[in-house]
C-alpha cells in the first residue's frame, strides 16, 4: 500500500509523540526513585515539583497536587519562597478542592518577598482568571502585578517584556472593570480607584486573599511578618 506524504507525516508525529510521552514516564520513573531515596530537604522538594510538572502533563491532578503540597512544606520550612510559589502554582492547575487556598497562600508569599517578579505575576495572572469578569479582586490582582512588575524591575529585555505583558494585561482588566476605552479614560480610573496608591490597593488585595483562604493557611503569617526586615 503507498502512503500519502501527508500519511507519512502523520505516522512521524504520531512515532513522536509516543517518543515524548514514554520519556517523559521513564523520566518521572526515575525522578521517583531518586525521591524516595533522598532525605526531607530543598532538593527533594526541587525534584517533587519536576514530578509535579510531569502529572500535569499526564492529566494526573491529583498526584500532581500530592506532589506539590509535600514540596511547599519543605520549601516554607526553608523559607525557599520564590520555589514555594512555584509549587503553589502547580497546586492551582491540578484544580483540585483547596487550590484556592493553594492560590491564597501563592499570592501572599510572592507579595511579601522580594522574589523574582516573573514568579509573581505567573501565581497573580490565576488570582485575575479565577475572579469574576470586571470584579475589583480582579482590577486590584493586575495593578498589583504591574506594580510589582516595575517595583522589581528584572534588568535587560526580560524587564522590558514583563512591563509590556502586565501593562497589557491591566489595559483589558480596566476595560473589563468599567468599560475603560483610552488613555484619558485610565488615567481617570487609576486616580479615582486609588490605583496609583499601594497604601490603598494593598490592602485591597490583602482582603481578597484572605477570603480565598478562608482561614485556612499552612504557615504562621503573623511569625513571618515580625521576622521581615
Amino acid at each position: 500500500m503507498n502512503h500519502s506524504p501527508i500519511d507519512l507525516l502523520a505516522d512521524d508525529l504520531l512515532s513522536d509523540e509516543e517518543e515524548s510521552s514514554q520519556s517523559k514516564e521513564s523520566r518521572l520513573a526515575d525522578l521517583q526513585l531518586k525521591i524516595s531515596q533522598l532525605p526531607l530537604s530543598v532538593k527533594r522538594a526541587e525534584l517533587l515539583l519536576d514530578c509535579g510538572t510531569l502529572h500535569l502533563d499526564f492529566q494526573q491532578k491529583k498526584e500532581a497536587w500530592d506532589v506539590a503540597r509535600e514540596a511547599f512544606d519543605l520549601f516554607a520550612k526553608e523559607q525557599a519562597w520564590e520555589l514555594a510559589v512555584v509549587a503553589t502554582d502547580i497546586m492551582v492547575a491540578s484544580d483540585q478542592k483547596e487550590s484556592l487556598i493553594a492560590l491564597a497562600h501563592g499570592v501572599w508569599i510572592g507579595i511579601t518577598y522580594p522574589i523574582n517578579p516573573e514568579t509573581t505575576n505567573a501565581i497573580l495572572q490565576y488570582m485575575i482568571d479565577e475572579s469574576p469578569t470586571g470584579s475589583d479582586t480582579a482590577a486590584v490582582a493586575a495593578v498589583t502585578s504591574h506594580f510589582l512588575a516595575d517595583l522589581r524591575q528584572l534588568d535587560g529585555q526580560a524587564g522590558e517584556n514583563l512591563l509590556f505583558f502586565t501593562n497589557r494585561r491591566l489595559a483589558e482588566v480596566a476595560a473589563q472593570h468599567r468599560n475603560i476605552k483610552n488613555q484619558e479614560e485610565f488615567d481617570i480610573w487609576m486616580v479615582g480607584n486609588e490605583f496609583d496608591n499601594p497604601d490603598s490597593f494593598l490592602p485591597k488585595l490583602s482582603a481578597a486573599i484572605d477570603a480565598l483562604a478562608n482561614n485556612n493557611w499552612w504557615i504562621d503569617r503573623e511569625a513571618l511578618r515580625a521576622a521581615l526586615p
